[in-house]
């Protein structure tokens, strides 16, 4: 398997972690400008590692899910507008949502499947992050070529949802019915993420994955995250020399990834999985499509069977 190398950044080992939980503010102007302008918004510090990255095109059945917290899938969208994302309508990226319900829910086997987030990236110029409650669509920027001197690969490594944050997300987007009818012993939650390119090959900006069984969980920092309203957590990952990190070289729209961020019921398997995006030299932007779902299963669980359950039904302590 050919790979490439690069330099990546990771959330610094040093003493001030040792008392201070890493954090990040991110306020709208008008609202930072409120706030005393000697109170930090972070308090995060990076350090830069050379690794190498490896392609998994010829092994892709040695990383499933389950075993590392990613897996390629084979699929092609019958939501055309995709790949013309400025001519895409709110009803086709419902459509989208309904059709990566139904492709996941058969993968993973899940007896109930809900999209509640979607991002359209365009590395190197803007995010795009669109609620199914707002009006599309909005303009990219196409054929837009950068230049570049080596593999850039400087966005901070990090997994989104944490062993505290996994539950919040699950009791805030799940209907109460529902939350009632599956927060039970029998049940299996899973919080998964799936990444499609938007452009016929992934040349610029393709995604890097961490082989889960190559993490030691000591190295994987919550890190609080503000935003109005709202206190949520992520981790950032500290460098390991035996972290295996891997991506998939001329990715297709077909070849969409699917990738694990919280699980009720983990047992051996793997927890969560981390990812950058990589930069490389003279290459077309591209535009990618990340859909976050919650997936419900049935859980067999060998062995004594707790009766306490990570997801409650109550949603009183939702912040």
């Amino acid at each position: 398997m050919p790979s490439v190398s690069g330099d990546l950044v990771f959330l610094a080992d040093i003493p001030l972690y040792e008392y201070e939980k890493p954090y990040l503010v991110l306020l709208p102007p008008s609202k930072d400008a409120a706030l005393d302008p000697s109170v930090p918004r972070q308090n995060l510090q990076w350090e830069k590692r050379t690794i190498n990255i490896t392609d998994i095109r010829e092994q892709q059945e040695d990383f499933r899910i389950d075993r590392c917290g990613f897996q390629v899938l084979q699929h092609a969208s019958k939501v055309s507008s995709l790949t013309r994302f400025q001519d895409v309508s709110r009803e086709d990226l419902q459509a989208y949502k309904r059709e990566t319900a139904v492709l996941l829910g058969e993968k993973l086997g899940a007896v109930h499947v809900i999209c509640y987030d979607f991002k359209v990236i365009v590395p190197m110029s803007f995010l795009l992050y669109f609620s199914v409650l707002t009006s599309v669509p909005a303009q990219l920027r196409i054929n837009t070529r950068v230049d570049r001197q080596t593999l850039d690969l400087r966005d901070p490594l990090l997994a989104d949802v944490t062993v505290k944050s996994g539950p919040e997300i699950i009791r805030t987007h799940l209907a109460i019915q529902d939350l009632e009818r599956y927060a039970k012993p029998g049940y299996r939650f899973r919080i998964v993420n799936t990444w499609r390119i938007l452009n016929p090959v992934a040349q610029d900006s393709p995604l890097a994955l961490c082989d889960f069984r190559s993490v030691d969980p000591e190295d994987l920092i919550p890190a609080d995250r503000v935003i109005p309203g709202i206190v949520g957590e992520t981790y950032y990952l500290r460098y390991n020399d035996q972290q295996h990190w891997c991506w998939l070289e001329n990715q297709t729209p077909e070849e969409p990834f699917m990738f694990l961020m919280y699980d009720t019921h983990p047992g051996n398997n793997a927890r969560c999985s981390l990812k950058l995006h990589m930069r490389k030299v003279k290459v077309r932007i591209m535009a990618n499509f990340f859909l976050k779902t919650v997936r419900i299963s049935r859980s067999l669980i060998v062995g004594a069977q707790k009766t306490h359950h990570p997801v409650k039904a109550s949603r009183q302590d939702q912040s």
